[in-house]
């Protein structure tokens, strides 16, 4: 895998209309592996999520995120197709919907940007709208 500086600007606004928004700036490696590229990174005290590795396995029209460590899950993202996961923390187990709206995946071997619009929901029921814009730019 290379290096690479990854920045993850996630918004998510809730039921209540009210945003939050995090960004974070960090090193982690990317890889293109036939038709796919793999990004992977540590998150950080600030999206919550400390001791937790995340990978995404990103293709053309679709991206499974994946989270090791505390926080466990796998999402998968397809443009209009409901999916749902388990979302493990360390205060108990949570089965999550995601249905996506946008995905553009524009990468090279050197890098590139991630965009996905998602709705989470639970029972069926929308807890959140969410933005995730992802860029990974290759450091030596």
């Amino acid at each position: 895998m290379k290096k690479a500086l990854i920045t993850v600007k996630g918004t998510q606004r809730n039921v209540q209309n009210e945003t939050d928004t995090i960004e974070l700036i960090t090193e982690g490696e990317f890889l293109k592996k036939g038709e796919y590229y793999y990004i992977k990174y540590e998150e950080s005290e600030l999206s919550g999520l400390d001791k937790t590795t995340t990978t995404l396995k990103v293709g053309e029209d679709s991206v499974v995120l994946m989270r090791f460590g505390e926080n466990q899950s796998k999402m998968i993202f397809e443009k209009d197709i409901r999916h749902e996961s388990s979302y493990m923390t360390p205060y108990g187990n949570i089965m999550l919907g995601v249905k996506s709206d946008e995905i553009n995946v524009c990468f090279t071997e050197n890098g590139g940007e991630l965009k996905l619009r998602y709705a989470v929901d639970l029972d069926e029921k929308v807890v959140s709208d969410n933005e995730i814009h992802l860029t990974v730019r290759e450091v030596n």
